[in-house]
């Protein structure tokens, strides 16, 4: 029988292994070229999206984790997925010109957030802040960090 520790440490080095190979092929075969070792907010591209992403939410319990890798269809965007206390769903989207955008879905089928968010200048592209809002338009302010490699 297996215990919940070591499945939670199934699924933390699992994870590791996705972020590892991800960043790999990222920099083996990546159309961005040499990426800024301090990226401005203008130069965030989705390299700097891929890896984990500690997400704090006002007014909603956390802890909030986002991992992204590359979309497997869509060039240049990222497919993942955001663990809250409740529950789990999929986020896709993109930053252009410092600009987060992303979807987030419950279902696989439909949208059930949107996430609007501007790259703090700054941080080396480590830090995203600004406003998700429900199906219903109820918003909630958040920042986004980036996980230590």
């Amino acid at each position: 029988m297996t215990t919940k520790i070591e499945t939670d440490m199934r699924r933390a080095l699992n994870t590791m292994a996705v972020l590892a190979t991800t960043a790999l092929l990222t920099a083996c075969a990546s159309p961005f070229g040499k990426r800024p070792e301090c990226p401005t907010a203008q130069q965030m591209e989705q390299p700097e999206l891929l890896g984990v992403w500690r997400v704090q939410m006002d007014g909603e319990p956390g802890p909030i984790t986002m991992t992204l890798g590359p979309h497997p269809e869509w060039e240049g965007t990222v497919k993942g997925s955001i663990k809250r206390p409740d529950y789990e769903s999929i986020v896709v989207g993109e930053v252009n010109k410092g600009e987060l955008t992303m979807e987030e879905s419950r279902d696989g089928k439909s949208v059930s957030g949107n996430w609007y968010g501007a790259v703090a200048e700054g941080r080396c592209a480590r830090e995203i802040s600004g406003e998700w809002a429900d199906n219903n338009d109820r918003t909630v302010k958040f920042v986004m960090r980036k996980s230590p490699n």
